[in-house]
C-alpha cells in the first residue's frame, strides 16, 4: 500500500510567466503499470567508438565488408560498396588485426562486443596484396574502375584494371556481359577461398585462447553475417544466386551448429535481415511476395525461421539463434542523411517527416510515408504499417518464445541534425518500452555531435556517470506527436521522465505522476543550441509536477527521488 501526501504541483518556472505560444500537454505515469527490464545493450552503436569518453554497452562489429573478412589474414573484402576488391588490414595476423584490438577494448571496458561471422561460404585469399573480381583484361571494358572514379586526376594507388563489374557498351561481344549489363561467370577464386562452418569455428577457438570462453567473460555475442538476403547483390561476385528461405536456413545449422558446439555459451544473432522486404520474403522473392514464400507456407520468411529455430530446438535441445536480428531503416525521402553537415535535410517538411517515421516502429495504424506504402495493406500482414517492434515481437511469441529481439542497423539521420538527435534520444525510449534487447546505430555518433548527446541523455546524463537504466514502466501523453513521453523507474533509487518535445514551439508538461514523491528532483536536457546540461531542480512533495517551456525541438530528463519501500524491496505489482 502506497501513502500518498496531498497533490503539490512543483513547477520548473513560474506557470505565469511561461509563454505564451506553448502548448500544455497532460503526461501520465503508471510504476505499476508495463514495467519491462531495460537491457542496456539497447544503448549500442557499430563501428570503433571512443570508450573512454562514452561507455557505450554495446559495440557492433559488422557490415558488407564482414560478410568476407579473412580472421587468419586480416584481409577484408569491400563487396560492391567499392570495387569488389580484397583490402589487406594489418600484419597478416589475427593478433595485430583491428578487429581484435576492438574486441579486447570493448571487452576490458565492460561492454559487449558483437563480432559478425562470415557464413556466406568465402573468404579473401590470404594474400598480402589487393585483388579484384572484375579484373578489365579477364572480363571486358566496364562502365567504371577505380581509377575512372576520380575523374581526370586519379589517385596514383587506384586500381586501372579493378572494374565495377559492369559492362559496357562495347563488352557485349566478351561473353561474361548479361542481358542486365552485369559482368556474369567470372571465377570467385580470383579474390576468395572456400570458407566451411570450421573456418567459423576455428576463429571462436582462437578467440577463446585469446580471451576465454564465452562463460567466462570473453566473446559471447556473434551474428550469422551480415544483411544474407542482399547477397545476390552486394556480394554476386561469389554469391550471384538469389538466397532462399531453405538456403539461410541450412546456412544458420551448419555455421551456428559449428559454433554451438565450439562455445555453448555463444549467443548468436540471426537472421540478420537488411530492411522491411526480406521481413515477408527471400531474396528470390524479389521483396514480398513470391513463389519461394508460398512454397513455405505463405508465412513470412522472419517468422518462418523462427518456427526453425524453436522446431530444431526442440528435436536437438541446441537453440541455434538466441537473438531475432533486424536491421531497419526509415525510408521516406530525405530522413536518412548521412552528410555531415547535413545538406537539406533539415527542412522542416523532412523534419516533421523523420520524427514521424519512428511510429514505423510500433503505430499499427500508422502507414509509412515511403515506397513501403504502396505495398498495400491487404491481410494479413498489413504491409504499409510496419509497426516494426510490435510486429516481430508478435512474431517470437507466435513461433519462437524466449528469442530475444535486436535491432542491430539503424539510423535516423545525419549526426549534427537537430531532428536527428532528438529522433535518436526519442527512438533509444522507444527501444526499451518496446521490448528490444539490444540495438547498434550505424555508426557511432561523432564526438561532440548532436546525436551524441542523445546517446549520453542516456548513458551520462548528469555527467558523473548516472545512466537510464531499471524498468520501462507506463507513461501516456495527451499528444505524443508533440510531445513523446516515456518513464524508467531504478527502485529504491530514481525514477526518470523522459520527454522529448517535437514540436517547433516550446511546450508544458502537465505530468501526474501516480503516486507521491518525496525529496528532490533535477532536470537535464539538450537542444540544437545547448550541449547537455542541467536545467533546474527543487523539491518535490506530492504526485505531480508542471514543466513549463520545454524548448522546441529539445529531449528532457527528470529525475525523481525513489524512496517507495515496497518497489525498493523488490516488489513488482
Amino acid at each position: 500500500m502506497h501513502f500518498h501526501r496531498s497533490m503539490l504541483a512543483i513547477l520548473f518556472g513560474l506557470v505565469a510567466g511561461a509563454r505564451a505560444d506553448a502548448a500544455t500537454v497532460a503526461v501520465g505515469i503508471d510504476l505499476s503499470a508495463d514495467r519491462r527490464a531495460i537491457d542496456p545493450a539497447i544503448y549500442g552503436v557499430s563501428g570503433s567508438p571512443d570508450l573512454a569518453r562514452i561507455r557505450y554497452p554495446f559495440v557492433r562489429w559488422g557490415g558488407n565488408s564482414t560478410t568476407r573478412y579473412n580472421w587468419q589474414a586480416d584481409i577484408h573484402n569491400t563487396a560492391g560498396d567499392w570495387f569488389f576488391m580484397n583490402i589487406v588490414d594489418g600484419n597478416g595476423t589475427p593478433g595485430g588485426s583491428a578487429v581484435e584490438a576492438l574486441l579486447a577494448t570493448t571487452l576490458a571496458a565492460g561492454s559487449r562486443p558483437l563480432l559478425t561471422l562470415s557464413t556466406i561460404g568465402w573468404t579473401p585469399l590470404p594474400v598480402q596484396q589487393k585483388r579484384w573480381s572484375y579484373s578489365v583484361q579477364h572480363y571486358g571494358p566496364q562502365l567504371q574502375t577505380e581509377c575512372s572514379y576520380f575523374g581526370a586526376n586519379p589517385p596514383a594507388w587506384c586500381m586501372a584494371d579493378a572494374g565495377n563489374g559492369r559492362c559496357s557498351p562495347s563488352a557485349n561481344t566478351t561473353g561474361h556481359c548479361s542481358s542486365a549489363g552485369l559482368i556474369v561467370g567470372n571465377d570467385p577464386a580470383d579474390t576468395s577461398l572456400a570458407a566451411p562452418p570450421s573456418f567459423a569455428r576455428d576463429w571462436v577457438a582462437h578467440l577463446q585462447q585469446r580471451f576465454g570462453n564465452a562463460a567466462a567473460g570473453g566473446v559471447r555475442d556473434y551474428a550469422l553475417d551480415n544483411e544474407v538476403m542482399l547477397w545476390n547483390s552486394t556480394h554476386r561476385d561469389v554469391h550471384p544466386q538469389a538466397p532462399t528461405y531453405d538456403e539461410i536456413w541450412q546456412r544458420t545449422v551448419d555455421y551456428a551448429g559449428a559454433v554451438k558446439q565450439q562455445d555453448p555459451s555463444a549467443r548468436l544473432f540471426g537472421p540478420v535481415t537488411w530492411g522491411y522486404c526480406d521481413l515477408f520474403g527471400s531474396a528470390a522473392d524479389n521483396c514480398v511476395d513470391g513463389a519461394d514464400r508460398a512454397a513455405h507456407g505463405g508465412t513470412p520468411f522472419v517468422k518462418w525461421y523462427l518456427q526453425k529455430v524453436c522446431a530444431h530446438a526442440q528435436l536437438t535441445g541446441v537453440r541455434l539463434v538466441d537473438y531475432l536480428d533486424l536491421h531497419y531503416y526509415p525510408q521516406g525521402s530525405g530522413v536518412v542523411d548521412f552528410n555531415d553537415p547535413p545538406a537539406g535535410s533539415e527542412t522542416t517538411e523532412i523534419a516533421a517527416r523523420r520524427l514521424r517515421s519512428l511510429k514505423e516502429l510500433h503505430d499499427p495504424s500508422w502507414s509509412s510515408e515511403s515506397w513501403i506504402s504502396d505495398l498495400g495493406n491487404s491481410a494479413p500482414w498489413f504491409y504499409a504499417r510496419p509497426q516494426l517492434l510490435r510486429r516481430a515481437r508478435a512474431w517470437i511469441d507466435e513461433a519462437c518464445p524466449g528469442t530475444k529481439l535486436a535491432i542491430t542497423e539503424y539510423n535516423w539521420g545525419a549526426d549534427n541534425g537537430a531532428s536527428s538527435a532528438i529522433a535518436q534520444a526519442e527512438l533509444l525510449s522507444i527501444f526499451a518500452r518496446e521490448g528490444v534487447d539490444a540495438a547498434a546505430r550505424w555508426v557511432a555518433p561523432e564526438a561532440d555531435s548532436l546525436v551524441e548527446r542523445a546517446f549520453r541523455l542516456y548513458l551520462d546524463y548528469d555527467g558523473q556517470g548516472r545512466r537510464v537504466e531499471g524498468f520501462s514502466v507506463r507513461a501516456t501523453s495527451a499528444d505524443a506527436d508533440a510531445l513523446g513521453a516515456y518513464a524508467v523507474h531504478l527502485p529504491g533509487q530514481r525514477v526518470m521522465l523522459l520527454l522529448i518535445n517535437k514540436a517547433t514551439t516550446a511546450t508544458t508538461a502537465n505530468v501526474t505522476l501516480g503516486r507521491a514523491f518525496h525529496g528532490t528532483w533535477r532536470g537535464f536536457r539538450f537542444t540544437a543550441s545547448s550541449n547537455l546540461g542541467a536545467f533546474g531542480g527543487g523539491g518535490i512533495d506530492g504526485s505531480s509536477i508542471t514543466l513549463a517551456d520545454l524548448p522546441p525541438r529539445s529531449a528532457n530528463l527528470v529525475e525523481l527521488p525513489d524512496s517507495d519501500i515496497l518497489f525498493a524491496n523488490g516488489f513488482e505489482p
